[in-house]
């Protein structure tokens, strides 16, 4: 009986073959999962985002440390003033955003009119 190239012919050899497919396959797995992380374009915008919500704060901060005593007291102010607004327009947000979506459209049609009327 003669062996094709293909099929080992020892079983140290089969276990080094069964030991290479693991590995294909550990390699081909690593690569599909950068490739979705890649792909997965609303994780990649909720890190940027998140991302961007950090070094805002971080320079709100530096910026507050720098101000002068009174305007400090007064951003406190502020931000104790802004929390419990905030939360008061949270259940409206999506309203408010389709509001806001709608002046906007509305001032670029009345911009392009006055534009086109000139």
């Amino acid at each position: 009986m003669s062996h094709s190239a293909s099929e080992p012919s020892t079983p140290s050899q089969a276990d080094a073959v069964r030991a290479e497919i693991e590995a294909t396959r550990a390699e081909l797995a690593e690569t599909v999962d950068a490739l979705h992380d890649k792909l997965d374009v609303k994780a990649r915008a909720t890190e940027k985002v998140a991302e961007a919500k950090v070094r805002v704060s971080e320079t709100a901060s530096r910026a507050k440390a720098a101000a002068p005593p009174p305007v400090q007291h007064a951003l406190d102010r502020v931000g104790e003033k802004a929390g419990p607004v905030s939360q008061q327009l949270a259940p409206h947000r999506s309203k408010i955003i389709a509001g806001a979506a709608a002046v906007a459209v509305a001032l670029f049609i009345v911009r392009k009119r006055r534009n086109a009327a000139s």
